[in-house]
């Protein structure tokens, strides 16, 4: 039987994204009236205008690259992490086996050793946990993913994963469920 699910992440601002944006914003209306207001009057004011109009259009286009989604989709086994910018562009960041994985668990407080390739594909929300997966990329190398997969996801690729990270990760999973049902 062919398993197939996917999930979009929205990519939640920090205080300094946001902070750019907004500052961003700012500094385009401020060329945008800059340059009208300086060849106001001129015989090159059409210039003006046309530059003002492309300030503008600069700053909405910037501001707007900074809406980010992530899209995760299981195939039979196999992951494709990709990036949306602004519901304009596609890419794909990678994708992987289940199969391949050599270690899976929780993100928070593992750490990544320097000589590995490192693909971030977060939600960037405190209440959402991230998990990790490394394994061996062709083209990559030692690779790892972190990435903020639902419960339908996680489920999927911890089932394809291979029978001793499988066991590492249900018991990662029975632990957190766990500690959400002693929150409550």
């Amino acid at each position: 039987m062919d398993s197939f699910k996917e999930q979009i992440v929205r990519k939640n601002l920090s205080q300094k994204d946001k902070m750019t944006k907004y500052m961003l914003m700012v500094a385009s209306v401020a060329l945008a009236a800059a340059c009208f207001l300086l060849l106001l009057g001129s015989p090159f004011m059409m210039i003006g205008v046309l530059a003002a109009g492309l300030a503008l259009f600069g700053g909405y286009h910037l501001t707007t690259r900074m809406d980010v989604e992530y899209e995760y989709i299981f195939t039979n086994g196999e992951v494709d992490v990709d990036k949306i910018i602004a519901q304009r562009s596609r890419k794909r960041l990678v994708t992987f086996k289940c199969s391949s994985v050599t270690a899976f668990g929780k993100a928070e407080g593992h750490e990544i050793d320097s000589d590995t390739t490192l693909v971030y594909a977060t939600a960037n929300e405190e209440d959402l946990i991230d998990y990790y997966a490394e394994f061996n990329h062709k083209s990559l190398g030692k690779t790892t993913v972190v990435f903020t997969p639902d419960a339908s996801i996680l489920s999927l690729v911890v089932k394809s994963l291979p029978a001793q990270i499988r066991r590492e990760a249900i018991a990662l999973l029975d632990e957190i469920e766990t500690d959400d049902e002693d929150e409550e």
